[in-house]
């Protein structure tokens, strides 16, 4: 049966398929019944033949009996009446036997001698045909007058009735076509109405059911269906308003929860940036308030010691740089809190890089630094990468200052840029691609377990005070951010004891040499 039959055919076909094996167990027991009665009808009109032949023949002298039954025998051949007569026995003073060879025929001879009644049974002839064969005991004239169980009443004779049955079959047959159509019209006139009532009581209900659950699933908690009976059917469409009418509730409640929620957090927001905005304001007044203390000094020993002009000049000079120290820590300040987007164009790395480094070539060469600069062998396709030059170069400067940074006595700085493929940060479902690799190592003090976690918070910093803000590596993680990529910080690298490794990974632009 397919799975996609509908629940009235289903039960449609189960109620034809029940039905209709008992329907026809009915007609068969009817045909049964039909033939018994024609047998039982040939049986009775046998026993009255034989008893009119008894009350004709018994009464006459052998001699005349035996030439009756006789004559009677062959005109019944003749005729082809209804019953043909035989003679199966007859007086033994006759000089010929009248006994018969069929065994059939001499079961029924003992039992009407036995019972001294007429006796008959359908069997089959030789010729395979059924037929009806009665035997009836006829007894002399002198006899008669003896009691039926009386030794001495004996039959004298022995008379076959036979007919064939084959009539019973013919009326069986036609009683069985006339009732075939009759049953079949039984069965469709069951189905068709099984299935109408299938239809309009269970499968149109359970399609408003299935129409409601489907808004429902939808999101229109509005339906209602109509209890219409009070049956299991009403009891399921009852079911379904009580679980419509919770969900409304419960997406009221949640509605009202989610409301709720938005209003807290808005709050929380809120509060976070009057925090953020007050820790903003105590870093930066710490951090403008010792190079202003300077500027208020030098500028009294300017006040003092006007005449001297190689004070006003070294004074002058600590003024300037403490003055640039405030622009750049307000510069800081406005790049973290901007959070502008990047100019997109086409940035060559390799040249970057370069030019980041030289920027700190003299630091490098006074704190006594060896640099290891790496660049894979195709690093003008590397270089081409999508994004704003400006802000990767302030990303590379930053990162190459907190390494100089760590290593205030010397050390060894490693600069690489490769080509690497590999999934996104953070999302292991991401799909393969071509990144630009940014590693810059140091082999400083390094940055403890604890601190990694916590290196690109803004005003978070290990340095000592008035050597950072501690919102260097807070812009560049903004920035890498905003060009679709990522930083990574390892302490120590890999093989090292000590040491900080951060890797910039940037989306790879089609360099021009592989278009």
């Amino acid at each position: 049966m397919a799975n996609g039959m509908k629940l009235s055919t289903r039960v449609t076909l189960l109620a034809t398929m029940l039905v209709a094996p008992m329907l026809g167990a009915l007609g068969y027991a009817a045909l049964r019944a039909r033939r018994a009665d024609l047998e039982a009808d040939l049986a009775r009109q046998a026993r009255e033949v034989a008893d009119v032949l008894r009350a004709g023949i018994e009464p006459l002298t052998p001699e005349t009996a035996a030439a009756t039954l006789t004559e009677r025998a062959w005109r019944a051949r003749e005729r082809d009446d209804a019953f043909q007569l035989e003679i199966l026995k007859a007086p033994s003073n006759e000089g010929r036997s009248w006994r018969t060879s069929d065994p059939g025929w001499l079961v029924l001879m003992e039992a009407a001698e036995f019972q001294d009644a007429p006796v008959g049974r359908i069997f089959e002839r030789p010729d395979g045909s059924p037929s009806f064969a009665m035997a009836v005991p006829l007894c002399d004239a002198a006899a008669l007058a003896l009691p039926r169980r009386d030794p001495k009443r004996r039959p004298v004779a022995v008379l076959g009735m036979r007919r064939s049955t084959q009539y019973i079959a013919v009326a069986v047959a036609a009683t069985a076509r006339r009732m075939f159509p009759l049953l079949l019209a039984v069965v469709v006139f069951l189905a068709v109405g099984v299935l109408l009532a299938l239809r309009a009581g269970v499968t149109a209900p359970l399609r408003r059911l299935v129409e409601g659950i489907d808004a429902v699933g939808k999101g229109d908690l509005s339906r209602v269906l109509l209890a219409e009976r009070e049956d299991d059917i009403g009891a399921l469409a009852n079911r379904f308003n009580a679980m419509t009418g919770s969900l409304r509730e419960a997406r009221e409640e949640t509605g009202r929860g989610a409301d709720a929620r938005l209003a807290l957090e808005t709050r929380l927001r809120q509060s976070e940036k009057l925090a953020t905005i007050g820790q903003m304001a105590a870093e930066i007044a710490h951090e403008v308030g010792t190079p202003l203390n300077v500027i208020g000094g030098r500028a009294r020993a300017l006040e003092k010691k006007a005449a001297d002009p190689d004070e006003v000049v070294k004074n002058a000079d600590i003024i300037q740089g403490q003055v640039s120290r405030i622009t750049k820590i307000i510069n800081q300040v406005l790049d973290f809190s901007r959070k502008r987007g990047p100019t997109v164009t086409r940035v060559h790395l390799s040249v970057v890089v370069a030019e980041a480094l030289d920027f700190v070539v003299e630091t490098i060469k006074r704190q006594g630094i060896e640099t290891h600069i790496r660049i894979d062998a195709q690093s003008a396709g590397i270089a081409d990468v999508p994004g704003d030059p400006d802000q990767i170069q302030q990303v590379c400067l930053n990162l190459l200052m907190n390494a100089l940074h760590a290593m205030p006595h010397g050390g060894v700085l490693k600069v690489s840029l490769e080509e690497v493929t590999r999934r996104k940060g953070g999302l292991d479902l991401a799909s393969v691609a071509l990144y630009a690799m940014l590693e810059v190592v140091d082999n400083g003090v390094g940055v403890s377990a604890g601190d990694r976690e916590k290196v690109f918070e803004p005003f978070f910093t290990t340095k000592d005070e008035g050597q950072g803000t501690g919102l260097g590596l807070a812009v560049s993680h903004g920035i890498v951010k905003d060009h679709d990529g990522w930083i990574e910080v390892e302490s120590p690298p890999p093989g090292a004891a000590t040491g900080t490794a951060f890797r910039v990974y940037l989306p790879a632009g089609i360099p021009e040499s592989r278009a």
